[in-house]
């Protein structure tokens, strides 16, 4: 009797080990989150925007900058500035995580955004972006829906299966794009990325 629970437990331990070795080894699973508390966390701001035709030779007013004004949790959160009066323009933060080379993984991309009034009319849509390459204009991103649908945060989810093939690494953004021709501000905050394969 002995020796059949010693011989239990010890495959038990050697199970427990093995799967242990391999959850860490082999994840099946990749993510980040980020509310922005210890800087910008490595996300890059980038924007596609038109010139400014009352500045020639310069591009329309944008920035992101990190701020307590607002934010989900914490302290801060990000402010998106675009000068929209063109009715033209999209800004957007970046990053990108190194993955293992698979044939498939889905990719879960979540983030609150801010916005202090609530509008009927598409002011600005909010956008985000999940891929193999660094995204530089406006038609690599997928519109989420309006940015103004309510007053304050509102969380918006963006979710693609992805092909990766030999790639080793997968870029994310999230951001805005302008709809309607007037100056804009909105705040992000508690971006999360999740990626399975």
């Amino acid at each position: 009797m002995n020796r059949k629970i010693c011989s239990v437990l010890i495959v038990i331990i050697v199970v427990a080990i093995l799967g242990t070795w391999y959850f860490y080894a082999y994840p099946n699973h990749q993510a980040m989150d980020d509310g922005f508390e210890e800087g910008s966390g490595g996300w890059v701001a980038d924007a596609d925007v038109p010139a400014d035709p009352n500045k020639p030779g310069h591009l329309v007013a944008w920035n992101i900058t990190r701020t307590t004004y607002v934010a989900n949790s914490g302290r801060y959160s990000l402010k998106f500035f675009i000068d929209g009066v063109q009715d033209d323009g999209t800004l957007w933060i970046e990053n990108k995580i190194s993955v293992r080379n698979k044939a498939r993984i889905q990719v879960k991309v979540s983030f609150e955004l801010y916005s202090e009034h609530e509008s009927f009319n598409a002011i600005a849509d909010v956008c985000a972006y999940a891929g193999l390459r660094n995204p530089e204009v406006e038609g690599d991103f997928t519109v989420l829906g309006p940015a103004n649908e309510i007053a304050g945060w509102k969380k918006y989810t963006y979710t693609t299966i992805l092909d990766v093939g030999s790639s080793d690494e997968v870029w994310f953004a999230v951001g805005i794009t302008v709809r309607w021709e007037t100056r804009m501000t909105y705040y992000i905050d508690d971006v999360e990325i999740e990626v399975r394969w």
